[in-house]
């Protein structure tokens, strides 16, 4: 039987009732959880839909709309562990092993998730806003940074300008793990890591700006970190602009080959 839509009536229906509807129906086609990608894409269909976003609001509140499908994806992932798990949680477990057997299985499906489907949001972001890029590409040594803009060839490609090079990491937060950006490509002096992270001490960020690493974080989150340095730190509107300004500035039998 086809999952039950509800039918407004009186148009009262809110987006975020529409929301929950949406991800009831993409749960339903499922007896388990579907690979990274298809999770991440199902989530941002389900918010566009529910929210009526359009092509315009990515290019204009890039920031804003990256923020609303990871939460939108949180979501969705929470109602397929309920369908998943539901029925194996409500039940008694024998001991103590199978219970954190499995609980242990649950946070790390929720680990592993959370740092893929940032990438593809990226992905789908910078795809929005008409950027050139590969996602993993390869550098040297067989190492793949996030994204590479605007791709491997051109990195590959000894008589591409450097200075239109761009390398982005991807991370939800940061740690210890930043430091691996720094190592993915050679050629490119001046990196970047997008982090969901707010909020890093004044020594790491001193460390991270003296390795040659620039900080992209949304931009509400900007204001989680210190004064002197929320200058020094991009939102991702303004990655994208610098990007596309670089991409218009260079040669374009470069870019088209």
């Amino acid at each position: 039987m086809p999952p039950i839509s509800l039918i407004d009536v009186e148009g009262t229906i809110k987006p975020d009732e529409r929301l929950a509807q949406f991800f009831r129906e993409f749960v339903s086609c499922f007896q388990n959880f579907p690979e990274t990608r298809r999770m991440a894409e199902g989530a941002r269909d389900c918010y566009n839909k529910a929210y009526g976003v359009t092509p315009r609001m990515l290019k204009e509140y890039p920031d804003e709309m990256l923020l609303n499908w990871v939460d939108a994806e949180y979501g969705l992932f929470k109602c397929m562990e309920e369908k998943v798990y539901g029925s194996l949680i409500s039940r008694s477990f024998s001991n103590v092993d199978s219970f954190v057997q499995t609980a242990n299985e649950v946070l790390n499906r929720r680990k592993s998730r959370a740092g893929k489907s940032l990438e593809h949001h990226l992905a789908d972001i910078f795809s929005c806003n008409g950027l050139l890029f590969e996602a993993q590409a390869v550098t040297e040594g067989n190492k793949k940074p996030y994204f590479l803009f605007p791709n491997g060839a051109c990195y590959h490609n000894l008589l591409f300008p450097t200075e239109c090079l761009t390398v982005l990491g991807a991370k939800t937060t940061c740690k210890d793990r930043w430091r691996q950006v720094l190592t993915e490509a050679d050629r490119v002096g001046l990196k970047y890591l997008f982090t969901l992270q707010q909020g890093i001490s004044r020594n790491q960020f001193r460390e991270m700006r003296d390795s040659g690493l620039v900080l992209v974080v949304p931009r509400k989150y900007i204001t989680s970190f210190p004064k002197e340095y929320r200058d020094k730190i991009k939102d991702l509107i303004g990655f994208i602009r610098m990007v596309r300004e670089r991409q218009e500035a260079t040669p374009r039998h470069y870019l088209f080959v």
